[in-house]
C-alpha cells in the first residue's frame, strides 16, 4: 500500500506539473500572438504615417495655403487607412511651416527622435480607430489569460522636412547663376520664361562666374563629370567637375528624351557660380529646371515654342526654363532657395 500510495502522489504531483505546465504554455501562446499582431499593425501604422508625412511635406513645400487644416488631416488619414488591413485608421498633421499646429510633447506617440529646433517639417501620427470610435486594438487570445486586457492602443510617427536643398542628386549638367538671375528676374518670376541656355564658354571674357555674376554676363550650361544615369550627387560645399567643350556623357541623351517625353516634368540642376582656373564649379544652390528641347551636335528637339535656335554663335543649347517645384533624388535641406525643395524623412 504504501508504494501504491507513493506512486498515486507521484502520478498527482506529476499530472499537477503538467496541468501548470500547459496553462503556462497556453497563457505564453496567447500573449505571443496578440503581441505578434500588435508588431504586425504597428508596421502598416508606420507604413501609412511615414507615406502621409511625405505627402504631407510636399503639399507645404509647393503651396504654403495648404499647409495645414482639415484637408491634410483628411490626406493623412487616406493614406494610414490605405495601408491598414481593416481601414481602421486615423492620423492628424502637426509640424512646422505653414498653418501647421504645433505638436504635442510628452504623448506616448512620439516620434523616435526629437524635431529639429529649426527648419520646416510636417509629423504625422497615426492611430487605430474603429467604427466604434474605439483607439484599441482588440485581443485575440490574451483576454483570456489577463481579465482586465482591453486591447493595445498602437500608434505610429513620421517626420518629413522640407526646403530648399544644400545637397541633392541632380540631372548631369550645371546652369549658371548669371541664366538663374536673368531668367527668373533674380527670382521673382518662378516659373520662369522658356529661353535656350547655350554650353558655357569659360575663355569668353564676360563668363559668369569668371568676370562677375550680373545679369548680362554671358552664362550657359555645362555637362558633369563622373555621372552615372546622367545624375550625379552635389553639394553646396563642394565645387563640381565638368567634362570637356563637346564632351558629353553617353546616358545624357538618354535621359533627356526622356524628360521631353514628360511635359512639365522638373529635375533639380545645380547652378554654378565661381569658376577657379583649376576647372571647379563652385555650386550656389540647386534649382528646378523643365527641358523642353535641346540642340547638340549629333542630336535635335526643338523646343515647341522656341523652335531649334541656340543663341547667335552658339550651336549647342538645352531649352528649357525654371520653376518651383519638389525634385525627385532626396538630399539633405539647407541650401539657397532657388525654386527646388526636397523632402527627407527625419524622424
Amino acid at each position: 500500500m504504501f508504494l501504491k500510495r507513493q506512486g498515486d502522489r507521484g502520478a498527482v504531483g506529476a499530472l499537477t506539473v503538467v496541468l501548470f505546465g500547459t496553462g503556462v504554455l497556453l497563457a505564453v501562446s496567447a500573449l505571443v500572438v496578440d503581441i505578434g499582431l500588435i508588431y504586425a499593425e504597428r508596421k502598416q501604422l508606420q507604413t501609412g504615417a511615414d507615406a502621409a508625412a511625405v505627402s504631407a511635406a510636399q503639399v507645404c513645400a509647393t503651396d504654403a495655403a495648404r499647409c495645414g487644416g482639415p484637408d491634410l488631416d483628411r490626406t493623412a488619414t487616406a493614406y494610414a487607412r490605405n495601408n491598414e488591413t481593416n481601414a481602421e485608421a486615423a492620423a492628424t498633421v502637426c509640424g512646422r511651416g505653414g498653418d501647421l499646429p504645433a505638436c504635442p510633447t510628452g504623448s506616448a506617440d512620439q516620434c523616435a527622435r526629437p524635431a529639429p529646433e529649426t527648419g520646416a517639417y510636417a509629423e504625422v501620427h497615426t492611430r487605430i480607430q474603429r467604427a466604434d470610435g474605439s483607439n484599441l486594438l482588440p485581443p485575440v487570445f490574451a483576454q483570456a489569460v489577463l481579465d482586465d486586457y482591453d486591447g493595445a492602443a498602437v500608434t505610429a510617427c513620421a517626420r518629413v522636412a522640407w526646403g530648399p536643398p544644400a545637397a541633392a542628386r541632380t540631372f548631369g549638367l550645371a546652369i549658371s547663376t548669371c541664366d538663374w538671375q536673368r531668367m527668373t528676374g533674380r527670382g521673382g518670376r518662378l516659373p520662369s520664361v522658356e529661353q535656350p541656355v547655350p554650353l558655357y564658354d569659360e575663355t569668353d571674357p564676360a563668363a559668369c562666374g569668371r568676370r562677375g555674376l550680373g545679369d548680362g554676363n554671358q552664362g550657359g550650361f555645362r555637362w558633369l563629370a563622373g555621372t552615372r544615369d546622367c545624375r550625379a550627387a552635389v553639394s553646396t560645399t563642394r565645387a563640381v567637375e565638368v567634362t570637356r567643350p563637346g564632351e558629353r556623357p553617353d546616358d545624357c541623351l538618354d535621359l533627356l528624351e526622356e524628360l521631353v517625353a514628360t511635359p512639365d516634368r522638373a529635375i533639380a540642376v545645380p547652378v554654378f557660380a565661381r569658376v577657379s582656373d583649376d576647372g571647379g564649379y563652385t555650386v550656389r544652390g540647386v534649382a528646378a529646371f523643365v527641358v523642353t528641347g535641346w540642340r547638340l551636335p549629333d542630336s535635335v528637339e526643338p523646343s515647341p515654342r522656341l523652335g531649334r535656335d541656340c543663341p547667335e554663335g552658339a550651336s549647342t543649347c538645352v531649352f528649357g526654363y525654371f520653376t518651383r517645384a519638389v525634385v525627385p533624388g532626396g538630399g539633405a535641406v539647407g541650401g539657397p532657395d532657388l525654386g527646388a525643395q526636397i523632402t527627407t524623412l527625419i524622424g
